[in-house]
């Protein structure tokens, strides 16, 4: 078919320009679309913040441009067999997922013990407007959260754990796994290192400084399960998870008041729960040891 397969087998320096390019390509072809649904409902567009459900629409466009496109039009162009190429075709069988749940549950408290201590970072002083320009974007996404779980009842639930769920695990695991991870190991033969330079990409392009640290380290287990699995639908039913999980707790006023479920834990409980994060910790080693054990044999 049209181009299909065209630069298979091209050096991985070459393969990022065409991942790039492509990236670019959505760019325009997002912000074009996003134009056009704004000028169809210009009374949402003068008011954003109360108008969730045209940000879920402008979301899931820059969400399928940006990421799941590139991704795409990356196996299409640099492969015989785009599936194949992205890891689509293989699925685990139900007991991997559930070990991969149970992992999660237990790698959580260390990741918000990673937050904690991300938050308490602070940058060089001559680095101070690095420092307030991430600050302002870490605002602006906390704001469109916000924005964005506004909406009580089931159906705005249900709408975001499909748009801030289902489909930003789909879309950025098949870039960031599926396509940017692959192209860093054909470059340097080194899983380690295409895993953890990924999950440092992958944390980066959020824009969010107080989530810097724990998103590298959820990048890695995602880049790891798909590495030990050699399946995609396996890192994207772990992000899914993580996402799921913070949508229901924060849309809930009982669940955001927890400090030991939230990860907002007050200088009084930081003790207990760092015993916590450790006693949990090791059994996440144990579960990915197991889950790694599994899927290689």
């Amino acid at each position: 078919m049209l181009l299909e397969g065209k630069y298979a087998g091209r050096p991985a320096s070459f393969q990022l320009f065409v991942l790039l390019a492509s990236v670019l390509g959505g760019a325009i072809l997002s912000t074009v679309l996003s134009a056009v649904v704004l000028f169809l409902d210009p009374q949402g567009a003068a008011n954003l913040a109360g108008a969730p459900g045209l940000m879920h629409i402008i979301q899931s466009i820059s969400a399928i441009a940006l990421f799941l496109l590139p991704a795409f039009v990356l196996a299409w162009l640099c492969s015989t067999n785009y599936g194949d190429y992205l890891l689509l075709k293989k699925v685990p069988d139900g007991n991997i997922f559930l070990l991969t749940f149970i992992s999660l549950l237990l790698f959580l408290p260390a990741i918000n013990l990673a937050t904690l201590l991300n938050k308490a970072m602070t940058l060089l002083p001559f680095l101070k407007g690095l420092e307030e320009w991430m600050l302002t974007q870490e605002k602006a996404a906390e704001e469109l959260t916000l924005v964005l779980l506004s909406e009580p009842g089931i159906l705005p639930l249900l709408a975001n754990l499909f748009i801030i769920g289902i489909l930003a695990a789909i879309t950025e695991e098949f870039f960031f796994r599926g396509a940017l991870q692959r192209i860093f190991y054909k470059w340097t033969k080194n899983t380690h290192v295409a895993i953890w330079v990924t999950a440092i990409i992958f944390s980066a392009i959020h824009l969010q400084f107080y989530g810097f640290l724990p998103r590298i380290l959820l990048g890695a287990f995602f880049g790891y399960l798909l590495v030990w699995s050699k399946s995609i639908w396996l890192p994207v039913f772990a992000h899914f998870l993580n996402n799921g999980i913070a949508i229901v707790v924060l849309s809930d006023e009982s669940l955001k008041e927890n400090e030991f479920i939230t990860g907002e834990v007050s200088d009084t409980h930081l003790l207990p729960y760092t015993i916590l994060a450790i006693v949990v910790g090791i059994g996440f080693i144990f579960s990915t040891h197991l889950l790694k054990k599994k899927l290689e044999n």
